[in-house]
């Protein structure tokens, strides 16, 4: 490598980072000012309930003001990536503010994910740093001519010295399998950057293990018929979703009035079923141990409201994160239909219908049954690969019976 290259690997690995640091410090936060303002007041004071209710509709007031003056913030995952496949390039002035409103929604108790806000940022800034390297790449002659103390001004300015990508100059610059290298770097470096932070400073884990399995080759008669109850239950809360946008697709020109419906919302899941604050990743843990006390129609009720309060949230202005939500209803809802058959391996009934109830609502069964095997023992990834496989094919199926449907009906 030359000079030039060597200085954009190095300039790419500090960017890197500091998406890294960015990030870390993020979740950070997220975890302080939760604990912080959830932990004031004990369980056991009196004025916890009047606290409660004082401390969720000040998060409604505030997130619904930051709204009303930022617009539909935060990003989401969906919305940066779709932008960006339209326009080649991302508005990354805002990304900050998009922070800043996801960490009043996950502090102040919504039950999502931080995952949506955090990944959207995540994005938004990989955009500035891609235009920061193509500057660099383009202007290097230029950089070289200025002292180190101008150099660093440039290379480091939030908002100027920006080159925003351009097909045909792409193009002309050529090597694009030293690019993607780069890019890969760069990625794998943020990510090590993050993970080594949380590691340094004692972060719990995102992922709770549910427990050892010992299930044998005679149980799995079970698996197909698991399998259709869980994508049954995961189509009927896709109806319930669409159903619940419906009806709560109103006051959008009053951010602050929807943002108290979430409020009330959050205060009675505060009051009556803390645990279901949040996302839900934290108190995964506790999971075998309910699942193997309380009844089918009791953890049925968990799995229920939690998916209810997800999506009363999302409609309300409490945008953020649904995989670790959902994640977290199936796998409840998995303990669930474990508790009909007693005498049929627990986790292997788990695992079955918490992976069929995450890939019919999240509708990607690959990468839901690779994120699913984190949560169980090592002997139930080939039963949760090969339930990601059936339902694979089975939507693929789906989807030509449909086209060649519609195919028909225009010939008719």
């Amino acid at each position: 490598m030359n000079t030039k290259e060597i200085g954009l690997l190095v300039y790419g690995v500090v960017l890197s980072s500091m998406i890294g640091v960015i990030s870390f410090i993020f979740l950070r936060v997220e975890g302080i000012g939760s604990e912080l303002l959830w932990n004031l007041v004990s369980p056991d004071t009196p004025l916890r309930v009047f606290y409660i209710l004082g401390l969720t509709l000040t998060g409604g007031v505030l997130l619904g003001f930051l709204r009303a003056r930022w617009g539909n913030l935060p990003h989401t995952v969906h919305d940066s990536v779709t932008e960006l496949k339209q326009t080649k390039t991302l508005d990354h002035s805002s990304v900050f503010r998009s922070l800043l409103i996801a960490l009043v929604v996950l502090i102040f108790g919504a039950g999502v994910g931080p995952e949506a806000g955090l990944l959207s940022a995540v994005i938004y800034l990989s955009v500035w740093q891609a235009d920061k390297l193509r500057y660099y790449y383009f202007h290097f002659n230029e950089l070289e001519e200025l002292s180190l103390k101008e150099q660093i001004a440039r290379l480091f300015h939030p908002k100027n010295y920006l080159l925003t990508y351009d097909e045909k100059r792409a193009a002309d610059a050529g090597q694009k399998s030293k690019k993607k290298f780069f890019y890969l770097l760069f990625i794998i470096n943020g990510l090590i950057t993050f993970f080594l932070l949380m590691k340094l400073t004692g972060q719990p884990s995102f992922i709770s293990k549910m427990g050892e399995s010992n299930w044998i080759g005679k149980e799995l008669w079970i698996g197909l018929p698991l399998m259709l109850f869980g994508v049954i239950v995961g189509k009927c809360y896709l109806l319930f979703k669409t159903f619940l946008k419906k009806r709560l697709d109103f006051w959008q020109e009053f951010p602050i009035r929807k943002a108290l419906i979430g409020s009330i919302a959050i205060f009675l899941i505060g009051v009556f079923l803390p645990n279901l604050l949040f996302s839900g990743q934290l108190s995964l843990s506790l999971a075998p141990f309910v699942g193997s006390q309380a009844s089918f129609l009791v953890l049925t009720m968990i799995a229920l409201i939690k998916l209810v309060f997800l999506q009363l949230c999302l409609n309300t202005g409490w945008i953020g994160g649904d995989i670790f939500p959902i994640v977290f209803a199936a796998i409840i809802q998995g303990f669930a239909v474990s508790q009909l058959f007693p005498q049929t391996d627990r986790l292997l009934i788990v695992a079955i219908v918490s992976t069929s109830i995450a890939i019919a609502i999240i509708n990607s069964p690959f990468p839901v049954g690779v994120f699913m095997m984190l949560f169980f023992p090592l002997n139930l990834s080939p039963i949760i690969l090969a339930v990601a496989t059936i339902l694979f094919f089975a939507k693929k199926g789906s989807n030509r019976f449909i086209q060649k449907k519609t195919v028909n009906q225009k010939l008719e």
